[in-house]
């Protein structure tokens, strides 16, 4: 048996729900798997493209594990709202129930059976926590799959560990832990995306008739090469002749000056 408050179950409920398939075909990816271990309660639940495993510490008076269709997921919630502190007994044999016994009532539900096994999740979040951190220098995520972190946490933290390693997720409450799969990009690089938007994105600025484009190489009247610095304080943007880079002047003023013009 394991003791839980009612809001520690709904939060666990909430942030693993929306990561389980909702193709009832394979009854192992639409379960929200339940384990209790080392003081904790589990909630884990992948439909292969993400996973979530939610924690809350418990009393318990030993190991268990099951699972539970995700169709019962609003029914637990809507029952959870009647009480304020619960315990959790789940039977194995022929026809495994999970019983939740309230403050007010209880509820029995139907588990699936035993042949329902999720893969070693814990293999899984191990396999990039060990990972060797390496440059990403392009990755890629599949927008429908984000709306599922909603309810993960206020705030989430991610890292990932190398190109075609998953995101992993991670609250700052250690209650919470994510992992979702990129996309490939054997396709395109991040020198190709900016391509296409290179010219929008053209940084023009004009100095009386003049205008410069940041991006490409000015010259003195003396037919020195002057690059773009950046901007000061103000937003001003800021010159220098090349190989100088510490001594920097406004653009309008070294158009003043040295009679800075485009190189082109």
């Amino acid at each position: 048996m394991t003791t839980i408050l009612t809001n520690d179950l709904q939060r666990m409920l909430k942030q693993v729900a929306p990561h389980a398939s909702t193709d009832d075909t394979i009854p192992t990816l639409t379960a929200v798997h339940l384990e209790s271990r080392d003081g904790y309660l589990y909630a884990v639940t992948t439909d292969r493209y993400t996973m979530a495993v939610s924690r809350q510490a418990i009393l318990n008076t030993g190991e268990w594990k099951t699972a539970i269709a995700g169709a019962h997921v609003p029914t637990i919630l809507a029952w959870l709202k009647t009480n304020t502190d619960i315990s959790i007994t789940a039977l194995g044999g022929d026809i495994p129930t999970v019983t939740l016994n309230g403050t007010v009532n209880s509820l029995t539900i139907a588990a699936l059976p035993a042949s329902t096994v999720l893969p070693d999740w814990r293999r899984l979040v191990r396999k990039f926590f060990d990972m060797g951190l390496n440059p990403v220098p392009l990755t890629g995520v599949t927008p429908k799959y984000l709306a599922r972190w909603k309810d993960a946490a206020q705030v989430l933290h991610l890292w990932q560990a190398a190109p075609g390693a998953a995101f992993v997720f991670m609250d700052d409450r250690s209650e919470f832990i994510g992992m979702q799969m990129p996309i490939r990009n054997d396709q395109t690089s991040r020198e190709e995306l900016f391509d296409g938007w290179r010219k929008s994105l053209t940084r023009y600025v004009d100095v009386g008739d003049i205008r410069f484009n940041l991006d490409e190489d000015m010259v003195d009247r003396d037919g020195d090469p002057w690059k773009y610095s950046g901007e000061d304080q103000d937003g001003e943007p800021l010159v220098h002749l090349l190989g100088i880079e510490d001594d920097t002047f406004p653009l309008a003023a070294a158009v003043s000056q040295f009679g800075l013009r485009p190189a082109a």
